[in-house]
């Protein structure tokens, strides 16, 4: 009789997963387990065909999302291993999210735009140069220019 391994099959779950050694000694080093981002189901709303400035609304709408709290956004990096993230880093972690291939660059090309009406070169240098509250209020003054375009 061939081995089916039904004896060893568990009728109740566990919910609790045993977590790996690289997990383990990642929150041992960082001292904190990694908390899980939620992003706002809203966020990827489906998008109309034809309608690419609706795509740049939602990369800058989750982009916002995913450096909202303070603890999640990070300067002088694009992106660190406990997944902070800097302004652009966020684009490009939104773009990931909703599986976009290429650069995003209308929601680069806005935020841009804010970042050099602030006086910054680029968004790099605006994310580094200023405060937290101040990089996210660049993104609700570019997502309210990309519902401008888009309405």
């Amino acid at each position: 009789m061939p081995f089916d391994g039904l004896g060893y099959v568990s009728t109740t779950t566990n919910t609790t997963a045993k977590l790996s050694i690289w997990t383990r000694l990642t929150q041992f080093a960082l001292g904190t387990p990694p908390v899980t981002k939620t992003i706002p189901l809203h966020a990827f709303q489906p998008v109309p065909a034809g309608q690419p400035d609706a795509v740049t609304l939602q990369v800058l709408t989750i982009g916002r999302a995913l450096i909202e709290d303070r603890k999640d956004w990070v300067q002088r990096r694009y992106e660190t291993r406990d997944g902070r993230r800097c302004a652009v880093g966020a684009l490009r972690g939104a773009a990931r999210l909703m599986n976009l291939h290429g650069p995003q660059s209308g929601a680069n090309t806005i935020l841009l735009s804010v970042a050099m009406s602030r006086g910054f070169n680029d968004i790099e240098s605006m994310n580094d140069n200023s405060s937290h509250r101040q990089v996210v209020s660049a993104f609700d003054e570019a997502i309210s220019r990309a519902r401008q375009y888009t309405g």
